[in-house]
């Protein structure tokens, strides 16, 4: 992974800037092979995670063109008769710079001990640049959902929602026992297809993501599907359901997914990935037990409308864990294309060096508004996220 380092010429970093811009080359691209979210990056509009580049800290305008709804005009009527409105949906992101540096000991104990500080210094870096970015991922997709389902030991495998006023009221209703089933998830990618809300009533359709590419005589097929990331907590409890080991036997998996990793299973051709559980040095999903402070310490709260929701916003006394279905443009990131790599080697009068990475970048979760004066059904709802619920248990 780090093999590029060794085509570098570290040693002419004073005289060579492209030294510095090559070892960020290398950690930038790391760090996508390390992270569980590469898959979903990318440019256009059926990525899990759309990006959009920039180069200054200023705020950014994703925009998204709304499709008609007008009802349109029949046989001899005028089309002036009935005009559609083009809507464009935009939402504001304010990309900031994230960064980290560590300093060496002094040069005569790095030579004594045969340290290449710099070398050293890079993939320490390149993890903290994964952890950061990934967990940001995490904390926008749980942050103040707006639809969701809840998973109910009782046998319709979720709860009903159809007298709930928000999403935090549904949610604290989970007890013990209430774990993940074949069901919960079922209900999930029902919602999402036909635009369901959590009450039960209208939202709109999610867009899937182009999840796989493969051949199939000589001719190219792309498939669409919904993503659905869970916690090892949940995964275990989807394990222990009987219809899903019954689903799993007759279901398609190998190469037609091969781009994921940590698959568990397919349900109505969507993809089960088990994303493991946030710890102090691990990017997983959270939980209501991960402390407040700590997801606090892993959002920016401007691109959140300065709304902020721990986990622990959407439980009582019971652990609760959160897993997600994705879709297109579930996430949103802007900023620079390449991460930004520093060597300083006049640190304390010069016998220590510091190296530091830094990467203008933003990451919020797709959630458009209508121009003004105008109200549509996707003002202020997450635009291609559901969240799922279950007793971390």
């Amino acid at each position: 992974m780090y093999a590029e380092l060794n085509q570098i010429n570290i040693e002419n970093w004073q005289s060579d800037p492209n030294v510095s811009i090559n070892i960020g080359k290398v950690i930038e691209l790391a760090s996508w092979k390390k992270s569980p979210f590469e898959p979903f990056v990318g440019s256009g509009t059926d990525r899990g995670i759309r990006t959009y580049k920039v180069d200054v800290k200023a705020p950014y305008r994703p925009r998204l063109q709304a499709p008609l709804t007008g009802s349109g005009v029949r046989g001899n009527a005028d089309f002036d008769t009935n005009l559609d409105t083009m809507e464009i949906l935009s939402q504001t992101v304010e990309p900031d710079n994230v960064g980290n540096s560590m300093k060496s000991e002094i040069k005569q104990y790095s030579d004594i001990k045969n340290i290449d500080f710099v070398k050293q210094a890079v993939p320490s870096l390149t993890d903290w640049i994964v952890r950061k970015r990934d967990k940001y991922f995490v904390t926008a997709l749980s942050n103040d959902v707006t639809n969701c389902v809840v998973a109910d030991a009782g046998a319709t495998g979720f709860k009903d929602g159809s007298n709930a006023k928000s999403v935090n009221e549904l949610s604290r209703q989970i007890q013990k026992g209430d774990v993940l089933t074949v069901k919960a998830l079922s209900k999930a990618i029902f919602m999402a297809k036909n635009g369901v809300k959590y009450n039960g009533k209208e939202a709109f359709p999610i867009k899937p993501m182009r999840s796989t590419r493969h051949t199939v005589g000589g001719i190219n097929i792309e498939n669409y599907s919904y993503v659905i990331l869970l916690d090892s907590y949940q995964c275990n409890q989807l394990r222990n359901d009987p219809l899903w080991r019954e689903m799993q036997k007759i279901g398609v998996r190998g190469n037609e997914n091969n781009i994921f990793t940590g698959l568990v299973g397919i349900i109505e051709n969507c993809p089960v990935i088990d994303m493991g559980v946030w710890t102090k040095l691990n990017v997983g999903l959270l939980n209501s037990e991960v402390s407040d402070a700590e997801y606090k310490e892993n959002i920016i709260a401007a691109n959140f409308s300065n709304k902020i929701t721990p986990p622990s916003y959407y439980t009582d006394a019971q652990p609760l864990s959160m897993g997600f279905l994705i879709g297109a443009s579930a996430l949103l990131m802007v900023g620079s294309e390449q991460t930004k790599f520093y060597i300083d080697d006049m640190q304390d009068v010069g016998r220590k060096t510091i190296c530091g990475v830094d990467k203008l970048f933003a990451i919020s979760k797709a959630r458009f508004q209508s121009p003004a004066g105008q109200r549509t059904i996707f003002d202020n709802q997450d635009f291609a996220t559901i969240a799922i619920f279950s007793s971390k248990e």
